[in-house]
């Protein structure tokens, strides 16, 4: 594939994100843009830049028609570190205005960024994208929490809880440090999400470039070297399991930062526990045999009662909804 310039990563960027902005994806769509990001870690960065500068300015039409956002800079460049979160809504943006706003989200002066830790966390059914002072950006998945503390040595993050993405911007004197729960991720310029759920092992999922992963606290654990199209299973007191992956499986592992869940052969016991990540309305499922029918398909992951209709209808079953549950009967 063709290295392209960045300008024209920029437009395009755009263009995915001015299609988001009309409604959800049709499947090829989707496709292409999953292969569009992952093609180049410098697509991602646009996107998640065009988005953020228009949370900006979707924020700035509160002030009014004669509102001049370029007025606001100033202020930007101190608080950016607190305003260069993005809320999972569906925005549409010009390329030129994502060129010259987005520099608004790296003017954080350095002496600043070694004094503070900043906290990021999405709420249930929520994710956010965030770009960084160093141009790397973060995608929290549902219910997540990160703590930002950078100094000149080491980028450090901290993940309290949930699932995140990283997409980090080379820098070979200025190691990516990622700490979740006893496990730490080292990274240069990669992409790579970390999961990190309560009863669950750590998850970690390398996208893009390598990873090095280590558990201090466990004796005699060795650090495991980790490529692209792998998984690594942490359990406590084990060895870390490492699994191959094909690329699309990890394209459909990390649906969830387009507002999808992909099942391909799961239970239903499953699939309910993984949509009670996403929203506070409940799958109920009695019967044990039913439990274990298995689904398969794409679903938005914050409707659990689309998903429990969309497979009643598919299984000859039966739907029950009410305000905080929704019950599937044979």
């Amino acid at each position: 594939m063709t290295r392209l310039k960045s300008r024209e990563v920029d437009r395009l960027a755009a263009e995915w994100a001015a299609k988001l902005e009309s409604g959800p994806l049709r499947p090829d769509e989707q496709a292409a843009l999953d292969g569009w990001l992952g093609a180049d870690i410098r697509h991602f960065g646009a996107f998640a830049k065009a988005r953020a500068v228009l949370a900006f300015t979707d924020r700035a039409k509160a002030f009014g028609p004669e509102f001049d956002p370029a007025s606001f800079e100033p202020f930007m460049e101190k608080k950016s570190s607190t305003a260069s979160w993005l809320s999972r809504r569906q925005f549409a943006v010009a390329g030129a205005i994502a060129a010259s706003v987005g520099a608004m989200f790296v003017a954080i002066p350095p002496a600043w960024r070694a004094l503070r830790t900043i906290s990021y966390e999405t709420r249930i059914g929520e994710t956010r994208i965030v770009p960084l002072d160093d141009g790397s950006v973060v995608t929290l998945n549902t219910d997540s929490k990160i703590e930002v503390g950078y100094t000149e040595e080491r980028r450090g993050i901290i993940l309290l809880r949930g699932e995140a993405l990283f997409d980090v911007a080379k820098n070979k004197l200025r190691p990516f440090i990622v700490d979740a729960g006893g496990a730490t991720v080292r990274a240069i310029g990669t992409s790579f999400s970390v999961t990190l759920l309560p009863n669950h092992p750590i998850q970690v999922l390398v996208r893009e470039g390598e990873v090095e992963l280590k558990r201090p606290e466990v004796p005699g654990d060795v650090p495991l070297r980790l490529m692209a199209n792998n998984k690594a299973v942490a359990r406590q007191d084990e060895p870390v399991e490492t699994i191959p992956m094909a690329k699309f499986e990890v394209i459909r592992e990390l649906s969830w930062r387009v507002g999808r869940l992909t099942f391909e052969g799961d239970t239903l016991e499953a699939a309910a526990a993984t949509f009670a990540r996403y929203s506070k309305i409940r799958i109920e499922i009695d019967d044990p045999m039913l439990a274990k029918e298995t689904v398969t398909g794409v679903f938005v992951s914050n409707d659990p009662i689309g998903f429990s209709k969309a497979v009643a209808l598919s299984l000859g079953l039966r739907a029950e909804v009410s305000d905080d549950r929704v019950k599937l009967l044979r």
